[in-house]
């Protein structure tokens, strides 16, 4: 499955319609990088055909600033400034058709439509921490 499709009417993630993932062993779920971030830049993305923001997030001192296009345009750019996410940050960079490098996947979980919801994280939270 690749990028999520938004749909109302069939509800395509509904938890009833998604089947179970292959196993994939341990390992290799370690190996995905995810960090805790904070966003701290939102910018309209208009020419993606999907509704879509490009975030900054600070990943702390040792990853520090990446980009990410995100289809999360539920939230407002207020409700997302500020907001520690969780990002997985080593899947490599995808450049889009617009010449925009996409440095990390937020992560969020699915409503039935497709609509993003971010993870929330508890207050204390440091930007980098890594998410076991």
């Amino acid at each position: 499955m690749g990028q999520h499709e938004i749909d109302s009417e069939t509800e395509p993630y509904h938890p009833s319609k998604m089947e179970r993932k292959e196993y994939i062993g341990i390992g290799e779920f370690f190996s995905v990088d995810m960090r805790t971030g904070i966003i701290d830049e939102v910018q309209d993305f208009p020419e993606m055909r999907k509704p879509s923001y490009k975030i900054r997030v600070n990943f702390g001192p040792v990853i520090g600033k990446l980009w990410s296009s995100a289809q999360i345009t539920n939230y407002t750019r207020g409700q997302l400034i500020g907001k520690m996410v969780v990002g997985a940050i080593n899947l490599g960079n995808k450049t889009l058709p617009t010449g925009f490098v996409s440095q990390f996947l937020v992560l969020g979980a699915l409503d039935p439509d497709g609509t993003v919801r971010l993870l929330k994280l508890p207050e204390g939270t440091l930007p980098g921490s890594v998410v076991a």
